[in-house]
Order: structure tokens, then sequence, then C-alpha cells
């Protein structure tokens, strides 16, 4: 059987597509949005962290006969915080429903601070029926990164940490 390769960015949604009939093996690379820098104020703030990569090879998708679609969901950078008293944190990177970065947390009220920059979006590709949820079988993911800290009057912004 040919090998088809086919490659996905970030789009802000979910990509649809049909498993071509015949489909037995399945090799994914995977990458997940980066978390956004945390704002700078007085104090720098920290950088987000990247996004994990994950490699699933050779998945068995005889283990899912009949199973007709395939979604890909790419995670989107977190925003990066701002600066100024009671300033918002940064937007998380989307993706589908349960799988978006939080956002980042916002400055303090008082003094010159910067807030915190969003979680990555992480990237989720899943199996389904015609008719079924587009979660129904989820066959991998890669998590997104944190959010760097913002900076402050006597401090610097923590650098945002992955451990997956």
């Amino acid at each position: 059987m040919a090998i088809i390769t086919k490659t996905f960015t970030y789009e802000g949604g979910v990509r649809l597509a049909e498993v071509p009939p015949g489909t037995t093996l399945l090799t994914m690379h995977l990458w997940a949005g980066a978390g956004g820098g945390g704002g700078n104020d007085v104090g720098e703030g920290g950088s987000g962290s990247a996004g994990t990569y994950v490699t699933k090879t050779d998945l068995d998708m005889t283990a899912y006969a009949g199973v007709k679609n395939i979604s890909v969901s790419v995670g989107g950078g977190g925003a990066s915080g701002t600066s100024g008293a009671g300033a918002d944190g940064g937007a998380n990177g989307k993706s589908i429903t349960n799988y978006s970065g939080g956002k980042g947390g916002d400055s303090g009220g008082d003094g010159p601070s910067g807030s915190g920059g969003g979680g990555g979006g992480a990237t989720v590709v899943t199996v389904f029926d015609d008719g079924a949820a587009i979660t129904q079988t989820v066959l991998a993911v890669a998590g997104g990164g944190a959010g760097g800290g913002g900076g402050g009057s006597y401090t610097s912004g923590g650098t945002g940490a992955n451990t997956n």
C-alpha cells in the first residue's frame, strides 16, 4: 500500500478527514502549542515552555475496523501576559474542548507587575464513526506548554515548566 503523508498546522479549529479504506498502520508526529511568556513590568516576565512532542509509530488501525473518520486539532500557542496592576493573564492556546491550555494568572492589584502567559493548547488526534462525537476514540495527545510567570517590582517571573 502507498504511504500517504499529511501535515496539519494550527488554524484555530478541527480538521476532519476520512480514513482511507485499507489503512492498516498509522504513524503520527505531534507537536503541541507553546506557553506564552509572562508580562514584563519593572521585572522581566518568564519564558513560556515549549509544547510536548509525541511520536506514535505503526499504530494498528485494524483495531478500529469500520471507523471512517479522523480528526486533527493542532494546539495553538498561549498568548503573552501583559503589564500593569490588575492586568489580565494571557489567553490560552486553543484546541478542542477540554484540551485547550489554561489562562495565565492576572497580575496583582497593587503596584507594577506583569500577568502570567497563557498555556499552550494540546494537539489531539481522534477517530470516530459517522454521527459520533469527534472525541469518541482518542489516539494521541501532545500536551501544551506552560505559561511563564509575570515580572514584578521585586522579582522576575518564573519560566513555565512542562514536565511531560
